[in-house]
């Protein structure tokens, strides 16, 4: 059944069930290396461990303890069966650089080694091991869920996977369902993008020119691009897709409207396939999922365009920005993303092209970034105050609302 074929009451959803299967680490080591498994590059950063972790990790494959299974989707092109990592893309490539690029484990002075006989492979490299243990790590066998032909329920199947364990974020997810062939966003992915020399974002990179011809926005504003690499870098938040979502934050915020029109369009929701019951993560892939349908399609664009956004939206963006953290606020804790790209969005929304960093027009904003509530009392507004929800009185389309309105007490005006 294609993904085409309608959804009846009188089957399951999927045709098939999943497929468990064991494979030692050699061959699986092997697919990876010539590409007929591999971690697509809008998937979840795979860098994240550090030594530790990843020095547990083999230790245990090299000793025969359990590890949990790998989750594959089957992928079928004109070359044969492909398989895209779904969960476990950190042990993955945690085995093949163990394996093949000669990562060194880690003294047993750094990691709690649970073997008495650890001297055997504490700091040494795949290469340094004594034959046993190169053999029991080749052998080592994989458990390894298949899935195929999931696609009239793919985000829900990726929510559920990872709901255990360390998850993906509803934006690792999103990247990941809506992104494959969307070039507007893949931008947003590209835009997220604060340390080029990290393996998830140079592939993200690698491939955005290979499949979109997308150069990467940020070398085209050098100092924007320095403040923004500052404000993330090395902060725990940072880990994952939290820096896209801020990009996409401002997005949604300057067409906070036309999205909540969308979200209230039955038919609309049934022709994206997307859930809404309220939620801001249901709202976020709605907005995804316009964007998806819009760079495939020749009806008029209900929210930004992928050119606006590419030509007019981001070098906006990227200048404010500049403005708010760099030059007016280097002490805005990264925390605040969310705050800053809402106006950034809102000012978009507004009419603002020309940001002009004198007067005390930013004072104002920068005081309301500090302690919005206090800001807002001052300018007799009701901030709300929203907590994961876009509908209601409180939700986070009135919230953007309300940063308009702030703007304009502030005296931030269009031109």
């Amino acid at each position: 059944m294609s993904s085409d074929t309608p959804i009846t009451a009188d089957r399951p959803l999927i045709p098939e069930s999943s497929t468990a299967e064991s494979t030692n680490v050699e061959v699986v080591m092997s697919d990876f290396e010539d590409g007929t498994l591999y971690v697509p590059e809008y998937q979840r950063d795979t860098d994240q461990w550090d030594d530790v972790t990843k020095s547990i990790l083999i230790e245990s494959v090299i000793n025969n303890l359990t590890i949990p299974a790998f989750f594959f989707e089957v992928e079928m092109t004109d070359s044969g069966e492909k398989n895209a990592v779904i969960d476990g893309q950190q042990r993955i490539t945690t085995l093949f650089q163990f394996y093949k690029k000669g990562f060194k484990l880690v003294s047993a002075d750094e990691a709690a080694y649970i073997s008495p006989h650890n001297i055997a492979y504490a700091g040494k490299t795949f290469d340094d091991l004594p034959a046993q243990y190169k053999s029991t790590f080749k052998k080592y066998r994989l458990t390894i869920i298949k899935l195929r032909n999931i696609q009239p329920v793919r985000l829900e199947i990726f929510r559920r996977i990872n709901q255990g364990g360390t998850p993906l974020s509803g934006q690792d997810i999103r990247l990941a369902y809506y992104g494959q062939d969307s070039p507007s966003v893949t931008f947003v992915r590209l835009a997220g993008i604060f340390d080029k020399g990290r393996p998830a974002s140079e592939r993200a990179i690698n491939g955005a020119q290979e499949k979109h011809k997308l150069e990467f926005p940020w070398d085209r504003h050098e100092q924007a691009f320095a403040s923004w690499k500052d404000w993330w870098e090395e902060k725990s938040i940072a880990k994952g897709q939290t820096a896209s979502e801020a990009f996409l934050w401002s997005l949604v915020s300057a067409n906070a409207t036309e999205l909540d029109g969308l979200l209230k369009n039955a038919s609309v929701l049934q022709n994206l396939k997307v859930s809404y019951h309220g939620s801001v993560d249901e709202a976020l892939d709605a907005y995804c999922a316009q964007l998806q349908f819009q760079d495939h399609s020749e009806l008029p664009k209900q929210i930004f365009s992928f050119e606006e956004i590419r030509d007019s939206f981001f070098p906006f963006f990227a200048q404010m920005l500049h403005l708010l953290i760099g030059i007016r606020g280097p002490s805005i804790r990264v925390t605040k993303h969310r705050l800053v790209c809402a106006i950034i969005g809102a000012a978009y929304a507004m009419g603002v092209r020309n940001v002009d960093n004198k007067g005390k027009n930013w004072d104002t904003v920068m005081g309301f970034i500090r302690d919005p509530a206090l800001a807002a009392a001052h300018m007799d507004i009701d901030y709300p105050q929203s907590k994961g929800k876009w509908d209601g009185r409180k939700g986070y389309y009135i919230q953007m609302l309300t940063v308009r309105d702030v703007l304009k007490k502030a005296g931030i005006t269009a031109g």
